[in-house]
């Protein structure tokens, strides 16, 4: 019969003892590893710069209004209102989140000045308090002055350089942008930096910029034809009362019945202002039909949270860092001598 190994609980209770006995004598080089964790950390949190967030959260509520007839009645007088009849699907799912952090967007709010209508704009902060203004070749400055705030400036190249530089290093390191729910239409923008008034600033007027260029574009069709309706129902306004006007002078108080061709003008002016009264009527009910639709086309976003000074820095604290790292330093050494126990 083959010898049959068995296992006493004695030898292990014995073996626990050694491997105890063990750590007792690696106590040194379990300390070095939880000092070294502790330390670390602390090292780590202490050159880190301020990271302070500036949160705006909103409601996104997306519009359409159904052409159907519409679209048909307009078709009449030459005008395309086919957009309304299907929702556009520009802004519908995450296009929104990539919108966001587009650089048309982001370089917008950057040279927006820091407070009112002029001087120093969030471009100069940034390359302040960062340090990018001081490692460039040359020095430059997005600033306003308060005779060119109402006019767009013209930038040089360097200075579009320079901008495309930071819309890079801020749409991957200061902003970040995502659904709260996956589901959900509600969205939140994250702004990080060193500085508070750049997070708070920038996180705002990302959001306000976003919801221009996004009205803007979502309701540019319907807007259009209502401008292209008012204008032809003013034009029509203009002939109506014309031919008003036309039509009252022809009429004859006492015409000489011998003469029957002398009611001819005048018969011929009421049927031209019938005319144009009809399709006066009808342009005007389709531009009454028109605004309805651009209003119903036009999103809501509504603000659900803004930033507030003073913000809150988002490094982690010291008292945190300390434990996680003495704690990740003890199991380090445990495994170590766990390591070099069964090594023998």
């Amino acid at each position: 019969m083959a010898d049959k190994k068995t296992i006493v609980l004695g030898d292990v209770i014995e073996s626990i003892k050694r491997f105890f006995s063990y750590l007792r004598s690696q106590a040194i080089l379990i300390a070095m590893c939880a000092v070294v964790g502790l330390v670390l950390p602390l090292i780590y949190r202490a050159l880190q710069k301020p990271a302070y967030a500036a949160s705006t959260t909103f409601i996104l509520e997306e519009k359409s209004a159904g052409g159907g007839g519409l679209a048909g009645i307009a078709s009449q007088v030459g005008l395309d209102l086919g957009s309304l009849g299907s929702g556009s699907s520009l802004f519908t799912g995450d296009n929104i989140l990539d919108i966001i952090k587009s650089r048309v967007i982001i370089e917008k709010v950057l040279l927006t000045p820091i407070s009112g209508n002029a001087g120093k704009t969030l471009a100069d902060l940034y390359l302040d308090f960062t340090g990018l203004g001081e490692r460039l070749p040359a020095p430059v400055s997005f600033a306003i002055s308060a005779a060119s705030a109402a006019v767009v400036p013209a930038h040089s190249v360097y200075q579009d350089s320079v901008l495309y530089v930071m819309y890079e290093q801020i749409a991957k390191k200061n902003v970040s942008v995502d659904r709260l729910n996956k589901k959900g239409s509600i969205f939140k923008i994250v702004t990080v930096s060193q500085n508070q008034v750049f997070s708070k600033n920038f996180a705002e007027r990302l959001l306000k910029e976003t919801t221009t260029y996004y009205v803007n574009v979502k309701t540019s069709t319907a807007a259009a034809n209502v401008k292209r309706l008012q204008a032809r129902g003013d034009s029509l306004l203009r002939v109506l009362n014309a031919k008003s006007y036309n039509a009252a002078s022809f009429q004859i108080l006492d015409p000489n019945v011998a003469y029957k061709s002398m009611s001819v003008p005048a018969e011929v002016s009421s049927r031209d202002k019938s005319i144009v009264f009809s399709i006066y009527a009808e342009v005007t009910k389709n531009l009454e039909m028109s605004r309805i639709a651009l209003v119903s086309q036009t999103p809501v976003i509504q603000l659900l949270d803004v930033p507030k000074f003073p913000l809150m820095d988002d490094r982690k604290s010291y008292v945190f860092l300390g434990f996680a790292g003495l704690f990740a330093g003890l199991l380090v050494g445990f495994f170590l001598c766990l390591y070099l126990y069964t090594d023998k």
